[in-house]
């Protein structure tokens, strides 16, 4: 027999390497999160799945306390499923992401814990999968726009494709990257698109040229655009800085001021400036790139903000330079901020080029799941702990796209500097670079990227610079289908078992399962039963099941909807009809979930014809809740019981038949 002090020993040692197998926590309320923070290959259709670190009150998971934002598309429809058992939120966005699109999750300060503990706002974002671009591009149209100096992209009427707005003026997309003139806004120059009303469709903020007032219009789902409002402030980027729920606006007030402009239910609330000590000439500062850049810096679930200011200074005699100076302001919560000198480099001497440098871009180019930013002349590597660090020189420019061009995982940078071809970088995934000239084809600076022609991979808008022109340049791809060996079923008592196998897969992002039973007019009416993930590109074979439970009595069909990274799909159907029978014996099967918070399933089975009742009672006997009172037929049977309105506490739920009573145990946890 082991010691006392063995046994506690190994205790001890057991204990601390079980901590030291866990994750640690994002924070005190959210441990992990699916797909994880800055991700930049997610599966267009996957859920986003949240794990808390405390017990929730699962009645607050609703719609009004969590967002999810397309920044090509708006604010996401999603279906909210939270478990209390395994203590997770599962969001179903009814649409898929975009290819390439970045989305960003807003969780609010109403989602409380059991105990009525507000969580701290959360807010975290990560990009959708490119799918088989090659990075090579041929323009296949131009949009002739001779004084294009702002370009955007977005799904500006909700239609699936992304249209383009070209200064004032707004381009429907057919689909197949043909862009045809739709309207134009009353104000021109400088703008940005988001969802800003939250209402699921991209608005426009637009600065006038000159002028320090942005005119604020609202989409109303269709691409037609109305004025709302005007309110102070220079050409700015946008996100949730608060974690209320709402995008907000942040600008370079001065050379050495950054302001937050708060959007409060669609209004826009000029907040807090936060002053940019320069580290040049003399804390001197008369230049700024165009907008702060925003993003999670730290991982912490709030977004930070970085900005950039300096001193030009210099002539053609002596050529010209440029030192400049990096700063972090990090959010310390709901939108107020700490201000950190991260970096000061000098640029030159050189040509008047170098005074106009800009477009600096953050994102995680080495995949270790923190952002980093590569600016003109510089590389500068985030190391995790707040700490940005030298990772060399990088070439100057003057306009820069991030994106997954060449559909390998890792997200590229191409560049133009003042009038060149693309100068492509794609990234090796080690946070390095392979450098390649496109073409012999100047273009100006100014760009955009994203899926014109909806076949998965990423193509670019881009002014030409001896031309009138905005290219529409196609980027390669030649997606395959995939070829089912075998598709069978299998029935036990009231679920069906799927099982399919493929010889070849290419380009496959899954599978959506979908079951038919006849409406009330005997008309096939196809569901969504589930989804399983497919292998992407692959020749050899490969299994899969799906388990379609608790379903009733009835005769039911069966289908694979077989869906492409890009969007592309077809149908594969079950030959056979599937058939769940009656049970052998009547019976009260046990609720799930349980706990629960406030919803739980309660199944039971009927062995023959006749009147039965489902009631819930408390533990002092009061019945509660009549679920059924009625005549059934056999077969197989499932009702809902929602405890909204009750404490938490231990229920009890009888069956009661014909010569048959049967009692279950529910616990409801608030």
């Amino acid at each position: 027999m082991k010691s006392p002090n063995k046994l506690i020993l190994i205790f001890i040692l057991t204990f601390a390497c079980s901590i030291s197998l866990k994750s640690n926590p994002i924070n005190q309320f959210i441990n992990t999160v699916s797909p994880p923070m800055n991700a930049n290959s997610v599966v267009k259709s996957s859920d986003i799945v949240i794990t808390f670190a405390q017990l929730m009150n699962g009645s607050l998971m609703t719609a009004e306390n969590i967002k999810v934002f397309g920044y090509q598309t708006g604010l996401m429809t999603a279906s909210l499923d939270y478990n209390s058992v395994s203590n997770t939120l599962t969001i179903n966005p009814v649409n898929q992401f975009k290819n390439g699109e970045k989305i960003s999750v807003t969780l609010t300060s109403g989602l409380k814990t059991i105990s009525n503990e507000s969580i701290t706002p959360f807010v975290y974002s990560f990009r959708a999968k490119a799918i088989g671009g090659t990075g090579s591009f041929i323009k296949s149209s131009g949009i002739v726009s001779p004084l294009a100096n702002s370009l955007l992209a977005g799904d500006l009427d909700s239609d699936g494709d992304v249209d383009l707005i070209i200064n004032e003026k707004t381009y429907k997309n057919n689909g197949a990257a043909v862009f045809t003139y739709f309207s134009s806004l009353p104000e021109a120059g400088y703008s940005i698109l988001a969802d800003f009303d939250n209402d699921g469709d991209l608005d426009i903020i637009v600065r006038r040229d000159n002028i320090f007032d942005n005119y604020y219009f609202i989409n109303d789902g269709f691409g037609n655009f109305s004025f709302l409002s005007t309110f102070q402030g220079g050409l700015g980027n946008f996100g949730d800085l608060n974690g209320d729920g709402f995008l907000d606006y942040c600008y370079y007030l001065s050379n050495s001021d950054i302001k937050m402009v708060f959007n409060i239910s669609g209004n826009f609330i000029p907040d807090t400036s936060y002053y940019l000590l320069s580290q040049c000439n003399n804390n001197s500062a008369n230049y700024i790139e165009e907008t702060p850049l925003l993003e999670d810096l730290n991982n912490d679930g709030t977004l930070d903000i970085v900005g950039i200011n300096g001193f030009r200074e210099g002539n053609s005699i002596t050529f010209y330079n440029l030192c400049k100076t990096y700063f972090t302001l990090s959010n310390v919560g709901e939108g107020e901020f700490t201000n950190q000198t991260i970096y000061s480099h000098n640029l030159g001497p050189a040509g008047p080029f170098i005074l106009f440098v800009k477009d600096s871009k953050l994102f995680d180019y080495n995949n270790d799941g923190y952002i980093d930013l590569i600016s003109p002349g510089v590389n500068i590597k985030n190391n995790g702990t707040g700490l940005f660090i030298e990772n060399g020189f990088f070439s100057i420019f003057h306009n820069s796209l991030d994106d997954d061009f060449n559909a390998d995982g890792f997200l590229d940078f191409i560049t133009i500097f003042e009038a060149s071809p693309l100068l492509q970088y794609f990234n090796n995934g080690d946070g390095t670079f392979t450098y390649i000239v496109h073409n012999s084809v100047n273009y100006a600076p100014l760009s955009v990227s994203a899926d014109f022609d909806n076949d998965g991979d990423i193509d670019i808008a881009v002014k030409e610079y001896n031309t009138d022109e905005v290219a529409i340049l196609l980027n390669g791809d030649s997606p395959l289908p995939v070829e089912l060996s075998s598709f069978t079923s299998s029935v036990i008592l009231n679920s069906v078992k799927l099982s399919w196998s493929t010889s070849l897969e290419q380009n496959n992002s899954g599978f959506e399962i979908q079951r038919s039973d006849n409406d009330a007019a005997g008309q096939e009416a196809w569901k969504k039963a589930g989804f399983v993930n497919g292998a992407g590109n692959s020749s050899s074979q490969n299994n899969y099941t799906y388990d379609d439970k608790n379903l009733s009595s009835g005769k039911y069909k069966y289908r694979l909807k077989q869906i492409d990274f890009n969007g592309g799909f077809e149908y594969i159907n079950l030959s056979n009809e599937v058939v769940i029978g009656i049970p052998a014996t009547t019976e009260l099967m046990q609720n799930y979930p349980n706990p629960f918070n406030p919803v739980t399933n309660i199944s039971y089975r009927l062995s023959e014809n006749g009147f039965i009742t489902l009631k819930v009672f408390d533990n002092s006997g009061r019945e509660v809740k009549t679920l059924v009172n009625e005549f059934k037929e056999a077969g197989y049977y499932k009702s809902v019981f929602d405890g909204s309105g009750l404490a938490s506490g231990i229920y009890f739920c009888k069956l009661a038949a014909d010569n048959f009573n049967q009692t279950k145990k529910l616990s409801l946890v608030k």
